[in-house]
């Protein structure tokens, strides 16, 4: 058994990585802007506790009090899982209002390290932890009309690589995730703006897709 704290966790992979946790006898702290009520009932129907955690990851206060919280209600993380994002400069980056363009980044980028900022201490005291980062394909291949996102993709790949290498014989690993395009809330969107300005390169679902909590996972 183990304790997960995911940020982004009231819908779509988040939602779906904290019911397989669960699963997984972990029990989890859910940590996103918006509700979380559906998530923590898929945790507690697997046996497993659920702590709810209002949280902006763009506030640096703010996370280091939901990483406090989680291990005094909980016990000690062993596995973090950076997951918050958001998606809404769909534009030529010409075009692109510029605070949605910094706040893509901002919630990917900031967030991921103001998590990893507050949670590691605790992890390095203890010698052992697990961070996973979700990044993206649209890090590492490039994606019209959706610079800030793939931007700051691209940048948690490398943030993840140089955090790994710090944390080299420490006992604590860092790992990022780039899953392929999953149907979500959060794809919605970009699709729909894709569809509107380049509809021959919209992402779609890949064949043989399967459902998982309304999410289409190849």
């Amino acid at each position: 058994m183990s304790v997960a704290l995911i940020t982004g966790a009231s819908r779509g992979v988040g939602q779906e990585l904290a019911r397989a946790l669960a699963e997984a006898e972990h029990d989890v702290a859910l940590a996103a802007r918006s509700d979380v009520t559906e998530t923590a009932a898929l945790v507690e129907r697997e046996g497993r506790r659920a702590l709810s955690l209002q949280l902006d990851v763009t506030d640096a206060a703010g996370v280091e009090e939901a990483v406090a919280r989680a291990e005094h209600e909980l016990g000690a993380l062993g596995l973090v899982v950076n997951n918050a994002g958001t998606d809404r400069a769909i534009a030529p980056l010409w075009e692109a209002d510029p605070g949605e363009w910094w706040a893509d980044v901002d919630v990917h980028l900031r967030g991921t390290f103001l998590v990893c900022r507050a949670a590691l201490p605790r992890m390095l005291s203890r010698g052992s932890g697990r961070v996973v980062n979700v990044s993206s394909n649209a890090g590492l291949r490039p994606s019209p009309y959706n610079s800030a996102y793939g931007a700051a993709k691209a940048a948690i790949l490398n943030l993840t690589a140089s955090l790994a290498a710090s944390l080299e014989g420490t006992g604590v690993f860092a790992f990022a995730m780039s899953p392929g395009y999953v149907a979500t809330q959060l794809s919605v969107q970009p699709r729909m703006a894709w569809l509107r300005l380049m509809p021959s390169r919209a992402p779609q679902p890949e064949p043989g897709s399967r459902l998982l909590h309304g999410i289409a996972v190849s």
